[in-house]
This record gives structure tokens, C-alpha cells and sequence, in this order.
């Protein structure tokens, strides 16, 4: 499958999930800066990752969310990997943990083991979340995405880019018992 074909069918399945209708019990938005690192190419590095998230709640330990996030990825040569993800997820009254497909778009300055560029492209994958509030709406977030770069590459040989990042995250509406 080409990597068109699987970005459209990845698109196709979030957008279901988006139109499928809901009757939510609950909506609530979260948002928050992350601090992680990006392994692209040959070397990790630092990513500054503000990001936002609507999610719904359909009964009351489930939901679909719609998350967000664009990391800045700091240096002579600025990089972005913005990121959109629809995920379906379990919540506790203290945190909640949710899982799915991803949709990125990225330009940024990456080295492989020869030559060093800059590669833009369009990457299908998956993600996975974990947040934990303990105290009240105040929490940490940590994330872990899989992306699958496509396309033949010097500089991208693997094809695949894993980010993971952590930090605090805000919890504005919803329920914060």
C-alpha cells in the first residue's frame, strides 16, 4: 500500500470516528506544553510541544478524543511536526489513558548517516496517551506517537519517527473530582 493510500485511509478512519454521532454526557477541553524529544534520523532532539484536545464522553468511562499537538523543534534550523489524533480512551477519576491513529504534518532539518536536509512530508501512525490529574484540574501528561515517514529517503532511510513527551497539563470544564 502506498503511503498516499494509507494516509487516506487513515484520514477516512478519523474522520468516522469524528462524524459518528454521540450523545456526549460530557465535554471538556484540555491543554498544556510538553517538553519531550523527537528521534528523526540519526539524532534526538529537543521538542517544545504546546498542544490542545476536545474530547467527549460517551458514557461515563469512555471517550473519543480529538487532540492536537505542533512541537517546535528548537535550533539554527527551527523544525515543526504538527500533529492531529483521534483516539479512543478509558478515564478514572483521577487520569485517564487512550489509543489511536494520527495524522502528521512535518518540515524540519533532519541527519541521517550521510547527509543532513530538510524533509517535509504527510506521516500516518499512532498514538498513545496517558494523563494523571493530582490536584484537582492540575496534572502530567505523558505521550508516546509512532509516525511511519514513507517515501524513499538518503536522509530517512527507517521511515519512522517516535516522539515522546511529558508535562503539565490543565483540564478546563469536565469533572475534576
Amino acid at each position: 500500500m502506498s503511503m498516499r493510500s494509507q494516509g487516506n485511509v487513515c484520514l477516512l478512519c478519523a474522520c468516522a470516528l469524528v462524524l459518528v454521532p454521540a450523545s456526549a454526557q460530557a465535554l471538556e477541553f484540555s491543554s498544556g506544553v510538553s517538553v519531550g524529544g523527537i528521534q528523526i534520523g540519526t539524532e534526538p532532539k529537543l521538542a517544545v510541544s504546546p498542544f490542545a484536545g476536545w474530547l467527549w464522553r460517551k458514557e461515563r468511562d469512555f471517550r473519543i478524543e480529538v487532540h492536537n499537538m505542533l512541537s517546535v523543534i528548537p535550533g539554527t534550523r527551527v523544525g515543526v511536526y504538527d500533529r492531529t489524533a483521534v483516539t479512543v480512551g478509558y478515564v478514572t477519576k483521577t487520569g485517564n489513558v487512550s489509543l489511536g491513529p494520527s495524522l502528521s504534518l512535518y518540515s524540519m532539518p533532519v541527519c541521517g548517516a550521510v547527509i543532513c536536509d530538510r524533509v517535509m512530508g504527510l506521516a500516518p501512525g499512532g498514538r498513545a496517551q496517558s494523563d494523571w490529574y493530582f490536584a484537582g484540574r492540575l496534572g502530567a501528561s505523558t505521550s508516546l506517537n509512532v509516525d511511519w515517514a514513507g517515501g524513499s529517503s538518503r536522509v530517512l532511510p527507517g521511515s519512522v519517527v517516535v516522539m515522546v513527551t511529558a508535562g503539565p497539563i490543565w483540564r478546563f470544564g469536565g469533572d475534576s473530582k
